[in-house]
């Protein structure tokens, strides 16, 4: 009996013992696995989608995107080793929303209207300001024979914008309403009309128009090759600011946070090597347009440009009750809405 017992117990032991194996193996296999898939969402190739426009006033873009074709990749430097930054030019703030909204974008330089315009459009669902990109750099330049001594004078004069609804074109309709004018294609009126900037620089040349409410470096451009005088400077207003689409921010918070801290780092370097980054801006703008942009006239845009990374509710507070003025959008679905806490939520705030 006590030989049959002890028998029992051994078997008993043994398949303990096979069931305990078998459960550390399955936890040790388990283990592995999951280790396995959190090396690969870490080294997963990630591809970063950055908009930009060929203009001086978005040098941090430009600039960048020469020391990439160096190899010394800027925002390389800042960016986990598996993300791959790849940049889309546009020609308008508008087109580069689009793009955002539909998740062709990640993250964008633009001028704060369009911005403005998706988020309101959106009921704030759609962009997040990151941070300030440039201040100051637009205006008004009129023909230098152009005699204006009351806000009458402008009556009936032709002054050209960039693309209609974007920040220079806003400004411009805002900017003669405040002189009493109204914006229209009579008599009595000032007629805007939006033209691409190397356009605009034609016609002015040819005298076709009194005057074009533009940016940098359209501003040195029409001065140095137009004789153009410049006869209103916007230095207050920001001019770009780096944006990016709510759902980048939400879901790559570790790659907005470096991309961000990239671009301030660059914002300052720009403000301490002014010679470096106007040799910088000259290459690439080249490479982009094929047209050739003079060092001195680089220089000179810089004069009227003041590149930082802050920015403040108050500014884009001042550009909600513009564009309600400019009546542009009197006729869209945007809501108007004075709470702009989601827009900023991420923002470099001062």
């Amino acid at each position: 009996m006590k030989v049959k017992n002890l028998t029992h117990l051994v078997i008993q032991i043994f398949v303990l013992s096979c069931f305990y194996t078998t459960c550390l193996s399955q936890e040790q296999s388990n283990t592995s696995v999951a280790s396995t898939n959190v090396n690969s969402n870490i080294s997963q190739p990630i591809t970063l989608h950055v908009g930009f426009f060929p203009n001086i006033t978005h040098a941090q873009a430009l600039i960048a995107q020469n020391f990439q074709r160096e190899g010394k990749g800027w925002f390389e430097r800042y960016l986990p080793n598996n993300v791959q930054l790849i940049w889309h030019r546009f020609n308008a703030g508008p087109l580069a929303m689009e793009s955002l909204l539909t998740h062709s974008l990640d993250i964008t330089y633009v001028g704060p209207m369009p911005a403005l315009n998706l988020y309101l459009r959106s009921k704030g669902e759609e962009v997040r300001i990151l941070s300030g990109a440039a201040k100051g750099g637009s205006g008004l330049v009129i023909q230098p024979d152009l005699k204006i001594k009351t806000a009458a004078d402008w009556m009936g004069k032709r002054i050209t914008s960039p693309q209609y609804g974007n920040t220079q074109d806003i400004a411009c309709r805002v900017w003669f309403m405040q002189q009493g004018l109204r914006i229209g294609f009579f008599e009595k009126d000032v007629v805007v009309l939006p033209t691409a900037n190397p356009d605009q620089l034609t016609l002015f040349k040819k005298k076709a128009v009194a005057g074009v409410w533009t940016v940098e470096p359209w501003l040195s451009r029409l001065i140095q090759e137009g004789q153009g005088k410049i006869y209103f400077l916007d230095q207050d207003n920001w001019t770009t600011i780096l944006v990016a689409s709510k759902h980048f921010c939400t879901d790559r918070p570790e790659i907005r946070v470096a991309f961000t801290q990239a671009h301030q780092a660059l914002t300052r370097w720009i403000t301490e090597h002014t010679e470096e980054a106007a040799i910088r801006l000259q290459s690439e703008l080249k490479h982009q347009t094929t047209l050739e942009f003079p060092k001195d006239l680089i220089l000179a845009s810089f004069q009227r440009l003041t590149f930082t990374d802050e920015i403040t509710k108050d500014s884009f507070h001042i550009w909600v009750q513009w564009a309600k003025n400019s009546e542009v959008f009197k006729n869209s679905s945007i809501q108007w809405d004075d709470d702009l806490t989601q827009l900023f939520y991420f923002a470099n705030t001062k």
